[in-house]
């Protein structure tokens, strides 16, 4: 599994917004969302929706529909 671009844990989502992709840990990843700069773009490298539900409920960003 790979490691978070921040912090020695294992990944859990890919950003995808970026190049080279950059893969996120779920405390990093929620850390991102609650400063208002969450990943919308993204790969979930687990099955888990952690993040998704995350992103749901936490995020302080107006997300795209549609």
């Amino acid at each position: 599994m790979a490691a978070c671009t921040q912090c020695s844990a294992s990944a859990v989502i890919e950003d995808l917004d970026v190049q080279p992709p950059q893969t996120w840990s779920l405390g990093c990843a929620t850390a991102r969302v609650r400063a208002g700069d969450p990943m919308i773009n993204y790969r979930s490298l687990n099955r888990d929706s952690d993040y998704a539900h995350i992103l749901a409920g936490g995020s302080t960003q107006v997300l795209p529909f549609g």
